[in-house]
């Protein structure tokens, strides 16, 4: 049995769907952290926010799995993952937050993003 104290990871996601190897990666390792009862945050910025949007993850499969996107985040988020959303996205690409799934957590700015950081133990980047 691994110990560990309480601990912090973020996970800032960055792609969009056209990297669908990369669509289960963040989710997965996030779901680890959890699941070994330390922290884990994803921020989903730039056009990885696009893969929140309503209608979007229930469509998307990751190459060479079964589940959906959506489904993946459901298991990460009963694991205990956090997700977020940079709010620059919604500017960027017209959104609000009821064009969002509801797993998002929260909408955040980039100040969020940089204290969480500097406050981990470990920051991943996709």
């Amino acid at each position: 049995m691994i110990i560990l104290s309480a601990q912090k990871v973020i996970f800032v996601v960055t792609h969009g769907e056209e990297f669908k190897d990369r669509l289960e990666p963040p989710l997965h390792l996030a779901t680890l952290v959890a699941l070994l009862e330390a922290e884990a945050k994803m921020i989903y910025t730039m056009s990885a926010g696009l893969l929140l949007k309503k209608g979007v993850p229930d469509k998307l499969k990751a190459i060479g799995k079964e589940n959906t996107l959506l489904e993946t985040i459901q298991e990460a988020k009963e694991a205990g993952v956090k997700i977020y959303v940079c709010s620059p996205v919604l500017d960027m690409y017209n959104l609000t937050r009821e064009d969002l799934i509801d797993e998002v957590d929260d909408i955040v700015g980039g100040m969020y993003l940089v204290t969480e950081s500097l406050e981990a133990d470990v920051t991943y980047t996709f």
